[in-house]
């Protein structure tokens, strides 16, 4: 009688630090997670903190931990103390605060020896109080571009470079990134990009979720937040009203902005499984973005799946996406934006399908986890025996 395998990450426990929330827009750090557990790992995912001022205006309370697929457990933090983002001190305090409920709950799972893998620069204050084996730093944005004062660049600037000097593993998505954090740390660095998923490959459910949406159809998926452009959405909404189509939760320091805009039909956040369905249901998918450094830094998660279900794709110009042009459309100015929309109605280029998702392919969540999981693997070896 044949036994089963053991699962490569058998006995890894990871502690997966100031993540997005597990039910919201998936990102890498969804993809990643539940690869690394169907690997044999066991993780502890803490979601991001929310602003005191946050979770009261939207009645939230705080969740208790809890198993949300085989091996991985989502656990929320302690309100946050406002002014982390300004303040060293007020960071270190919320860093203590989160650690000792991040210790409480990893000693009910019995985690003896984790690896902890970090998103965010302010996740160094945590770190100081978390006794990890090893760090894995994942960076998908130049946090210096979200900084809204000097005094916050500087001190991101900082927690960055602490974080980077501590890792002994960082991931990039794109090759600036890599080559900023090469400046100021000696660990390995990898630039593994965003990617998408297989199910998006397949045939969606033959059932329209936008049966009362009028074609064209213009459709975006993804959070709703300030990179978003506000004024290319209200011309849109003016040239296409109900017809455009927007799928995802809303930032609360947005909301009013967003709800004031006419013309757009709002669907809201929707579980990941569903958003291939309606992907099928758009005519034309767009990335309405704005054109700013911090964009352009950035690896468009959603575009990848727009082409991977073989959606034409028009989306304002950003330089991580020029590698892609023969696929997408870029608009440098709302105009242009507006025009190229207009073609891509008139002419989707069904020719064109096969090779949207051919790009796609070549970012198979699968396929990049391949690159993570072996640089995982030899860093937990080594580790362990250090």
């Amino acid at each position: 009688m044949n036994s089963k395998p053991t699962p490569r990450f058998a006995g890894l426990e990871i502690i997966w630090l100031q993540s997005p929330p597990w039910q919201g827009v998936w990102t890498r750090q969804n993809h990643f997670c539940r690869r690394f557990a169907a690997d044999g790992a066991r993780i502890l995912y803490v979601e991001n903190p929310i602003a005191i001022r946050a979770r009261m205006s939207a009645g939230q309370r705080r969740s208790s931990a809890h198993e949300v697929e085989p091996g991985i457990t989502v656990m929320s933090l302690p309100l946050q103390l406002p002014g982390s983002r300004t303040s060293h001190l007020i960071g270190a305090v919320n860093g203590y605060r989160f650690a000792a409920a991040i210790r409480a709950q990893a000693r009910k799972l019995g985690f003896l020896d984790p690896l902890a893998w970090c998103r965010l620069p302010v996740s160094v204050h945590t770190l100081d109080h978390l006794r990890a084996r090893a760090i894995i730093y994942d960076v998908t944005d130049d946090y210096d571009f979200y900084a809204t004062s000097e005094r916050e660049r500087e001190l991101t600037r900082h927690r960055e470079r602490r974080l980077a000097a501590g890792a002994s593993q960082i991931f990039t998505t794109t090759d600036e990134l890599k080559s900023k954090l090469g400046t100021f740390t000696s660990a390995p660095i990898s630039r593994v990009p965003n990617g998408a998923d297989a199910m998006f490959f397949d045939q969606a459910s033959q059932v329209d979720p936008l049966a009362t949406v009028p074609h064209p159809r213009i459709g975006f998926v993804g959070l709703i937040a300030t990179w978003m452009d506000f004024d290319l959405l209200t011309r849109l909404g003016a040239t296409w009203p109900g017809q455009i189509v927007i799928v995802g939760p809303v930032k609360p320091e947005v909301q009013a902005r967003f709800a004031a805009i006419p013309g757009l039909v709002r669907i809201g956040g929707v579980p990941h499984s569903q958003v291939p369905v309606y992907l099928k249901a758009f005519d034309v998918c767009i990335q309405p973005h704005m054109i700013n450094e911090l964009r352009h830094r950035s690896d468009p998660l959603k575009v990848i799946e727009y082409l991977a279900a073989g959606r034409p794709v028009v989306s304002v110009a950003l330089r991580s996406l020029e590698t892609m042009r023969a696929v997408i459309d870029l608009a440098s100015n709302a105009d242009e934006f507006l025009d190229l929309v207009r073609q891509r109605i008139l002419d989707p280029r069904h020719d064109l399908v096969e090779m949207r998702r051919d790009v796609a392919a070549t970012r198979n969540w699968d396929t990049l986890y391949t690159t993570v999981a072996g640089r995982i693997q030899n860093l937990w070896q080594n580790a362990g025996s250090q």
